[in-house]
């Protein structure tokens, strides 16, 4: 299909980056994955930008067998794209190197995943992996955030809160401070640690990686499962945590009674019992109206909705549909 006219969305994150390749009626072409993104203001940030995004939409494009030199419009949701870094000319430069799109349309990467979830229309999302934060769009364009000031300040029901509360009960429950729980168990096994203080030796490290704690998630999930109380608490807070920001997005959005759609994403979700059913109660009992819905697409989905927008090519239901009908299964 070398000189095809497509559409590319580009999801950047801090696991991995995701491109996908459309015709402009919404018929995928392709799908390609890159590094992850990383924030642009950290040294050789700018570098790791360009490998992530450049990667994937290659690697898109060789899977389509479809030129780059044929793509109209390009939608790039980044965690990188922080808006109070101005990072729109820095992004595109990156794709001018080896595309020359009409249209690029570049924004953080919750705004791409508000849109992969609700098919570019109004709504609200929460996103809950190794961070937490709540966005959304009320009809008139109006938008709003909650949460999303990170690991020092917030990420209330991330794969981090959950996994460095466990530690924290762990450490307790060591040296007698709190109850006994399963927890530092756990946590000596999966770190292999011999006594929970040597976690210092870990948290402290200087290449030390926030994911190294988040990976602890699905252990104090399943723990709480198996009836560890305080593991129990842990996950009650996290989804106590997660149906505020909800609430907070819709807060500052909505008057009561007003209908809306909100979309849990992210791997935390994933736990159905003892995340997603609980988050779904607490936000609907607070907000009757509110209707709990799974997401639509994903997000590289959405960023390629958003340049097909800003493109002017009118995102109807029929464009829906055939994405809907050609996106391959996601893993």
């Amino acid at each position: 299909m070398t000189g095809a006219v497509v559409l590319a969305g580009v999801d950047g994150g801090q696991t991995s980056t995701r491109a996908i390749l459309t015709t402009i009626a919404g018929n995928v072409l392709g799908e390609g994955d890159g590094p992850a993104c990383d924030h642009l203001n950290m040294p050789g940030g700018l570098d790791r930008n360009r490998t992530a995004i450049q990667t994937a939409l290659r690697a898109a494009a060789d899977a389509a067998s479809v030129s780059l030199a044929g793509v109209a419009a390009v939608g790039l949701g980044l965690t990188s794209a922080q808006r109070e870094l101005d990072p729109g000319p820095r992004i595109r430069a990156i794709v001018h190197e080896i595309a020359r799109p009409k249209t690029i349309w570049v924004d953080t990467d919750f705004v791409s995943n508000l849109a992969g979830a609700s098919g570019g229309r109004p709504g609200i999302v929460v996103i809950a992996g190794g961070g937490s934060i709540g966005y959304g769009v009320d009809a008139g364009g109006r938008e709003a955030i909650a949460g999303g000031l990170g690991y020092l300040m917030g990420d209330e029901g991330s794969g981090w809160f959950l996994g460095i509360e466990a530690l924290q009960a762990a450490s307790r429950a060591a040296d007698k401070r709190g109850p006994d729980t399963s927890l530092l168990a756990i946590a000596m096994r999966h770190y292999g640690l011999k006594n929970i203080r040597h976690i210092l030796r870990i948290i402290y490290r200087d290449d030390f990686e926030r994911g190294e704690v988040s990976a602890l998630a699905p252990l104090v999930i399943n723990a709480a499962r198996s009836g560890d109380a305080v593991a129990a608490s842990i996950v009650e807070r996290a989804v106590d945590g997660l149906a505020r920001i909800a609430l907070g997005v819709t807060y500052q959005l909505h008057q009561p009674g007003d209908q809306i759609s909100i979309y849990p994403t992210g791997g935390i979700f994933s736990a159905r019992d003892r995340i997603l059913t609980p988050f779904t109660e607490q936000v609907t009992r607070a907000w009757p109206t509110a209707a709990v819905r799974t997401p639509a697409f994903p997000p590289a989905a959405g960023a390629l909705i958003r340049a097909a927008i800003a493109h002017g090519i009118p995102v109807d239901d029929a464009f829906l549909d055939r994405l809907a009908a050609t996106l391959p299964a996601q893993p």
